[in-house]
């Protein structure tokens, strides 16, 4: 998503910053590497509705491998990625939370 607040954890990944602090479960606070290629999306905001979602994802279909909702309630991911899978026939993930997904 193109916007990332100052000071979060998005925006520093967004910098390009090669390693961030993360708070482990135990309050201890751990540099954790970044071992991703981060894109910043143009012209997407997460404050689209279902219809500009699937507007926007048309846009990239010939690109489109795999798509992953992970923005919101765990029911409305699932429903957009269902979606998203019936509309455009492209594979889909809504995983949990904490969930690890495994890209290559």
């Amino acid at each position: 998503v193109t916007y990332q607040g100052e000071g979060t954890l998005g925006r520093r990944i967004q910098k390009g910053w090669r390693e961030v602090p993360m708070r482990t479960p135990y309050g201890r606070t751990e540099i954790v590497p970044v071992k991703m290629e981060v894109r910043t999306i143009e012209g997407f905001s997460g404050h689209s509705d279902r219809r500009q979602i699937i507007n926007y994802l048309r846009t990239l279909n010939s690109k489109l491998e795999r798509v992953i909702t992970c923005h919101g309630e765990g029911g409305k991911c699932m429903n957009m990625a269902t979606l998203i899978h019936k509309t455009l026939n492209v594979e889909t993930r809504a995983p949990q939370n904490l969930e690890t997904i495994r890209l290559r």
